[in-house]
């Protein structure tokens, strides 16, 4: 995982940021109320599933990767607009671009599905009178209190709403995940693996949880990080051969870290060895 930007160009987000975020949230207020059970089921109708829409910009922001696992979802896996907070769980997240990402199926649906852990109290849902407001004006007004505006509103004041919860799962759009993970390389079984950057408490539930949440040890995974592994590590051996003309050995490193741009697949892990190897601040 590598911390990613959102896109806040209100033309790219169309009915996730502005009067469309504040509709699609009296839409949902409209399902809430219909539904009358304190939550909202979003299967049925399945016409409430409407955040398909969102899939194209979260795609770019990811660069057609999973925004969990890193690998290329036109090679894996098709791409889903994932909730990073489950809709079963936080109902009125459901329509916020703020709680999507982009991520391959078999992080989302074999692995993440409706799993979010979190150490203490859950984010609250938001306090709502018992019956629909009487007018559809006081319904904008009811929904305004808890919409998310990705076009107004800065990733910091997106975190200080969030982040009242203390999560396991780290958000890439709030957080950089780099500075909680580290990564192992078995080259007697050509493989690399996802580890915790050292021995803090979060550090360590970020890692339990990327690897039982979202299987980010997963034997697929284990092998094609290797493939990207040894690519770099065979370049740095090369870098390190005595006699190499500087231009040279420059081309190769500009290799190294051209590999390691956030559109190329495992970069997070390449940028952790490119650290470690010294070709990387």
């Amino acid at each position: 995982m590598i911390r990613l930007a959102r896109i806040t160009d209100r033309k790219k987000l169309k009915a996730f940021a502005g009067d469309g975020c504040l509709a699609r949230n009296a839409k949902l207020l409209e399902h809430f109320y219909a539904d009358a059970n304190g939550s909202v089921d979003f299967n049925t109708p399945r016409s409430r599933q409407n955040w398909k829409p969102a899939k194209a910009t979260l795609k770019q922001e990811s660069s057609d990767k999973c925004a969990y696992c890193e690998a290329q979802t036109a090679v894996v896996a098709h791409g889903d607009v994932e909730h990073f907070r489950p809709k079963s769980q936080y109902w009125w997240l459901a329509y916020s671009y703020c709680n999507y990402t982009y991520s391959c199926q078999i992080c989302n649906q074999s692995y993440k599905g409706d799993q979010f852990p979190v150490s203490g109290d859950r984010l609250e849902a938001p306090a709502l009178p018992k019956k629909r407001p009487a007018s559809d004006a006081k319904l904008l007004e009811l929904a305004e209190t808890f919409s998310l505006d990705p076009s107004s509103l800065t990733a910091d004041q997106i975190a200080t709403v969030l982040n009242k919860e203390t999560k396991h799962l780290p958000d890439p759009y709030l957080e950089d995940p780099e500075e909680l993970f580290a990564w192992e390389a078995i080259h007697e079984t050509s493989e690399v693996w996802i580890r915790p950057n050292g021995s803090g408490k979060k550090a360590k539930n970020a890692y339990e949880a990327a690897e039982s949440v979202l299987g980010l040890n997963r034997v697929e995974l284990l092998n094609a990080r290797w493939m990207e592994f040894n690519v770099i590590y065979s370049l740095a051996v090369v870098v390190q051969e005595a006699g190499l003309p500087a231009d040279a050995r420059q081309r190769i490193v500009n290799t190294m870290l051209a590999s390691a741009r956030p559109e190329s697949p495992f970069a997070g892990m390449k940028r952790f060895y490119l650290r470690e190897w010294g070709f990387l601040t």
